[in-house]
């Protein structure tokens, strides 16, 4: 009864916010309609405004042209005479928004200006509209040009002009005063009501005397835009432009002149305050509806949503904590390898090639270039950064995977191979394969506690998922590739997959063992690695018989040999020059591994575990190094910040910054500080002499 009560509370609840949103709706709708037209009435009163002005304006300058050819036509002032000017030139004096008062014959040529000029200049305006506007006209009317440039001046210009005909209607030339484009604004950039606003004017036949600095859309809806508004007898309108956007107008006709002007701006900016009302108001219903039905959920199902939150933040947290420990640990473990690798490969030069102590260096060294590129893949995967994608052999890693299983099998457990890939190539991450099949095999040795066989194999495909196993069977995950493809199988005679089990094998952290037996995380990583190869998997399983994981993977297009992974040879390796370098890292044991790899290359080196210590030592002769190395994370200054007081210092410094850490971040850093060359930590003797070269500019 008491839940029943709530519900029924809840639904009032319900019903009444839906009434005050209607409400708050319709309310903004009318002050959005408000707001439109009242900034349409001041647009209205500004174009108004500016009309009288520009009237004002051509009405000066129809006064100077009728007197100017009153004159002309009675013979009171000849042109071609210096007089005449001056004359004119004194008449032009007193208009600012005027260039120059010109007078052109029937020919269209210049015949006198208040501005000076000579008289061998070949100017004719007989293609200018208002030059054929006047020859047309029988009696003395004002026309304003469109803009134009004439060779003279190349800066717009618009001529306001009249007609200069004899008393029987002979055309004698033309009377022009020449004006800025924007000569009819006048005060609009005072007056104007936001930097958004727009001002144009026209004439009646479409013709813009200055469009707006920006670029205008509405241009070439202007003149129909116009003729609808007079038509309708109205001044403003709202234009809805072709892209979507909408733009408040207002124009108004001069009363003597054939020209209108337009004031326009931009809906969007006009309705800001609005539109933030209207985001605050529909905040505010949306957070009354979700606490609404917040509550109504947790009279229902709060239980299951507190077990589902509950879940999420361990998994979130899990997940997190997986992040900074691998980073954490893998930042560690490169020290230790940048260790193992360095006096590996200097203990590797001392050897014969093709003693036993050589061959076991070798496979020292291949296991600390297999753990380095393990711990890019942990650094990648604590920094969520795509995987690397190169061409590999399949065949050699799935035969490495099996040997270091073998190394260590227990009593009763064998492994059976059926390897036919010679040949066979993927490209894309060899490290993060190498690890999901090893998960596969770890599963499958798992679930075979009191004994069994292991069957790997390796094929060629295409072909069909096996059924052998069917009364428990998970549908294809991914799609089979298209084209050429290889199918990877790991097989076991164990304990088989319960039926329940199946739905969930690849969730992450899920685990039929306990949290201190497994992570959960094996068939998850399995599943990531395949998707990234765009692959599919397929699982067969009998409970008490065994299961078989099918992966299908797609071949490179074209073979490439496998993944080389042997030291450089040293002929090839760039050699030093008796440079000084300096050595700066807070490891001593890298510190003296740098200056011993460092010196074999011909290099004079200086090593110091202290990045402020090295800011000293640099200062003191700052000429004395020819290149500086240097770690990135150090207590006190780290590696970019180093590089930066150094280059300070001395500005052209090469310094080469080798890291654990890498991403966007990192290189920003690096190029504002100057660095010449990242590399990633650990370093092999090949990397290290490469790197400097290319520092030193002999790459």
């Amino acid at each position: 009864m008491r839940a029943l009560l709530r519900l029924e509370w809840v639904r009032a609840l319900l019903v009444a916010e839906l009434l005050v949103a209607l409400a708050g709706a319709a309310g903004l709708w009318t002050l959005r309609t408000q707001t439109i037209d009242a900034e349409l009435r001041t647009l209205a009163s500004l174009s108004h405004a500016m009309a009288l002005q520009a009237d004002r304006t051509l009405g000066v300058a129809d006064a100077v042209l009728r007197s100017t050819r009153e004159e002309l036509a009675h013979g009171l002032i000849t042109p071609g005479l210096p007089a005449v000017d001056e004359l004119l030139s004194s008449r032009i004096r007193p208009l600012d928004d005027f260039r120059a008062l010109t007078v052109f014959d029937a020919q269209g040529r210049r015949i006198a200006s208040s501005r000076r000029w000579r008289p061998a200049e070949p100017v004719l305006v007989t293609d200018r509209d208002f030059f054929r506007a006047a020859r047309e006209a029988r009696s003395p009317r004002l026309y304003i040009s469109a803009p134009y440039a004439t060779q003279v001046d190349p800066r717009p210009a618009i001529s306001v002009t009249m007609n200069w005909n004899d008393d029987d209607g002979t055309f004698r030339g033309v009377l022009a005063l020449v004006a800025e484009p924007d000569f009819l604004e006048g005060d609009f950039g005072r007056l104007a009501p936001a930097p958004d606003a727009q001002l144009v004017i026209h004439r009646d036949d479409g013709a813009v005397l200055r469009p707006p600095a920006a670029p205008d859309e509405m241009l070439a809806q202007v003149s129909a835009e116009w003729l609808r508004l007079r038509a309708a007898d109205e001044t403003s309108a709202v234009l809805v432009l072709p892209d979507g956007r909408v733009r408040l107008v207002a124009a108004a006709r001069l009363e003597h002149q054939p020209l209108v002007v337009r004031v326009s701006r931009d809906a969007q900016v006009v309705l800001k305050a609005w539109r933030d009302l209207a985001w605050l108001s529909a905040a505010f219903g949306l957070s009354a509806l979700a606490i609404t039905l917040v509550l109504a959920r947790r009279i229902a199902r709060d239980r299951v949503r507190r077990q589902a939150l509950e879940a999420r933040l361990q998994r979130s947290r899990q997940l997190e904590a997986l992040g900074q420990l691998a980073g954490g640990v893998a930042h560690d473990f490169n020290n230790v390898l940048a260790s193992v690798i360095g006096y590996g490969e200097m203990a590797r030069e001392a050897l014969a090639d093709g003693s036993a102590p050589a061959r076991h260096v070798d496979q020292v060294l291949q296991a600390g270039r297999r753990g380095r590129a393990l711990v890019a893949r942990i650094l990648s995967f604590s920094r969520g950064q795509p995987r690397q994608r190169v061409r590999f052999a399949l065949e050699p890693l799935v035969g490495e995977v099996l040997d270091h299983l073998e190394g260590r099998l227990p009593p009763g457990l064998r492994i059976e191979r059926d390897l036919q890939g010679a040949g066979l190539v993927l490209e894309g991450d060899p490290t993060a394969l190498y690890e999901a099949v090893m998960n596969l095999a770890n599963n499958a040795l798992q679930a075979m506690p009191d004994g069994g066989t292991l069957r790997v194999s390796l094929q060629d495909g295409p072909a069909e998922p096996a059924t052998a196993l069917a009364p428990a069977r998970l549908p294809l995950v991914g799609a089979l590739p298209a084209g050429p493809c290889v199918r990877l199988t790991v097989a076991d005679t164990g304990q088989g997959i319960a039926p329940e089990t199946m739905a969930r094998l690849f969730e992450p952290f899920f685990t039929t063992r306990g949290p201190r037996e497994g992570t959960g995380l094996g068939l998850a990583i399995v599943h990531g690695v395949v998707t990234d190869l765009h692959g599919a998997i397929d699982v067969d399983s009998t409970p008490g018989q065994g299961s078989r994981f099918t992966l299908w993977l797609p071949r490179a297009a074209d073979a490439a040999p496998a993944v080389s992974e042997a030291p450089a040879a040293a002929a090839a390796l760039p050699p030093g020059q008796g440079e000084t370098v300096l050595v700066v890292d807070d490891e001593p044991a890298l510190v003296e591994l740098a200056e011993e790899l460092l010196a074999d290359l011909g290099y004079e080196p200086l090593g110091l575990t202290s990045s402020a210590r090295a800011l000293e030592e640099f200062a003191r002769d700052p000429a004395r190094f020819d290149l500086v190395l240097s770690d990135e994370v150090m207590p006190g200054l780290t590696g970019t910040a180093l590089a930066a007081e150094l280059r300070r210092l001395r500005p052209d410094l090469p310094i080469v910054l080798a890291t654990g850490y890498g991403g966007e971040q990192l290189e920003a850093r690096a190029r504002q500080a100057g660095i010449a060359v990242v590399v990633a930590k650990p370093l092999g003797r090949a990397e290290l002499a490469q790197a400097l070269a290319r520092a030193l500019g002999r790459a």
